[in-house]
């Protein structure tokens, strides 16, 4: 069974190069992106996505928003957030992010996150 995930960034590079890396775990299907947080509630409330990446270059406090409604509506959806600086890091935890990754780390510290989000959703 393959587990469903929204990416909410905004257009370009990033959002981009995080949909082809989410692409290549075969145990992960992509059901929509977002760019903000109105599009982004939308989409869980509409599809139930099991992981939300989220990066936090959205605009004001938009990733709190994002991550504190999905937690309080679903709290077994898993939210992992690319943080730029460690106060958005410290944001994201306060909000109740499952896991928050400082932009800049190897792409391998992203998939290990990922593979250990699926070793514990397939523990359940």
């Amino acid at each position: 069974m393959r587990e469903t995930t929204v990416v909410v960034a905004r257009p370009g590079r990033l959002r981009a190069a995080l949909s082809a890396l989410l692409t290549t775990i075969s145990q992960l299907e992509i059901i929509g992106q977002a760019d903000d947080s109105f599009s982004a509630l939308k989409l869980v409330a509409e599809r139930d996505p099991a992981l939300i990446l989220l990066d936090s270059s959205l605009k004001d406090d938009e990733v709190k928003e994002i991550v504190s409604q999905i937690k309080a509506k679903r709290p077994q959806t898993h939210c992992l957030v690319l943080a730029d600086t460690p106060q958005q890091q410290q944001m994201a935890k306060n909000a109740g992010a499952d896991e928050i990754l400082l932009k800049g780390h190897p792409a391998a510290n992203l998939m290990a996150n990922i593979e250990k989000f699926l070793m514990s959703v397939r523990e359940v």
